[in-house]
């Protein structure tokens, strides 16, 4: 079946491919294409945070014309592949990338289309090369990606590949919050300002200016999989924000998903995770995945199962 190659079009592939990494997330039992929730989340939040670094107290309009000029950055960089039946059947897409920093691209397939990887991997030479290196993310199963990424002539990094680390949510611990704490959505109350906070000083950035910005947030909540009821966080008597979780669920493969996951008091990340696993796990979820081997989330109940991927990297650009 022949396939085309194009531009990514916004408006009208976004949801189609997620639909690819949702139906071909796992191949084999083992994690094969990102999860749902990155997606939604690069594209909602990371682009528009990136576009905003160092803004926080510029004007709205500031704010909302740098995040969408990233926004658009970000989606020009894309490129899908398209079979004769109109099915997204591959994506080059990058994570984190702005002006000057071109990131690195995830090349992601449906798995009967291995034929493709080395054009996709020519269009992440041409579109994210910078200071002279590219560099590929390929996952330590993939033999069939990881032998064509030799011959192209990229080298695996020394250092060590991860884990996919799995929680059976069918064996969830009654809540043990201690008294004087509350769990809150942002169903209950979307408090913007104490919920970018939170956030922020959980990744140690005590400058406000570190902080993603209301714009940033409004934006995560406008994507199609996020659920304000899954957006979660523990307050204390005051109404402080100590921990915060965002839960996706991905129905298609009945997994939950957890980005990000954050705390600036101890304990308090253990309840706000737990908390969101046994909402999943209401809604139909029977595991979630992270792609982390933390102790933190060892010590949860999280176990490792799958190793993830290393980095690639070709030089000479």
């Amino acid at each position: 079946m022949r396939v085309k190659h194009r531009r990514y079009d916004p408006e009208h592939d976004f949801l189609r491919v997620r639909d690819l990494l949702a139906n071909h997330y796992l191949v084999g039992g083992s994690p094969y294409n990102w999860g749902i929730e990155r997606w939604n989340y690069a594209r909602y939040f990371v682009a528009p945070m990136f576009g905003a670094q160092g803004l926080v107290n510029a004007s709205m309009d500031d704010i909302r014309k740098k995040s969408q000029e990233a926004i658009r950055f970000w989606e020009n960089s894309i490129g899908v592949w398209e079979n004769e039946s109109g099915e997204i059947v591959g994506v080059v897409n990058p994570e984190e990338y702005a002006p000057k920093h071109p990131g690195t691209p995830y090349i992601q397939r449906h798995p009967s289309y291995d034929c493709l990887l080395g054009e996709m991997i020519d269009y992440a030479e041409t579109t994210f090369a910078g200071n002279g290196k590219v560099r590929i993310f390929v996952l330590e199963h993939d033999k069939k990606f990881q032998a064509l990424a030799g011959k192209h002539g990229y080298l695996k990094d020394s250092k060590p590949c991860g884990y996919y680390s799995e929680y059976d949510l069918g064996q969830l611990p009654v809540s043990d919050l201690p008294e004087g704490y509350r769990i809150l959505s942002m169903a209950d109350e979307n408090d913007l300002d104490k919920r970018r906070k939170v956030l922020g000083l959980s990744f140690r950035h005590k400058d406000p200016n570190d902080w993603p910005t209301l714009f940033s947030y409004q934006e995560l909540q406008r994507a199609p999989d996020y659920r304000n009821e899954l957006d979660l966080v523990v307050t204390n008597a005051s109404g402080e924000y100590l921990a915060c979780c965002i839960v996706w669920l991905d129905e298609h493969n009945k997994i939950a998903h957890l980005e990000p996951v954050g705390s600036i008091r101890l304990g308090m990340g253990r309840q706000v995770v737990l908390e969101g696993l046994r909402r999943a796990a209401t809604l139909g979820a029977q595991k979630a995945v992270i792609e982390s081997d933390l102790r933190f989330y060892e010590k949860i109940g999280f176990k490792r199962i799958h190793p993830s991927g290393c980095i690639w990297t070709k030089e000479g650009f």
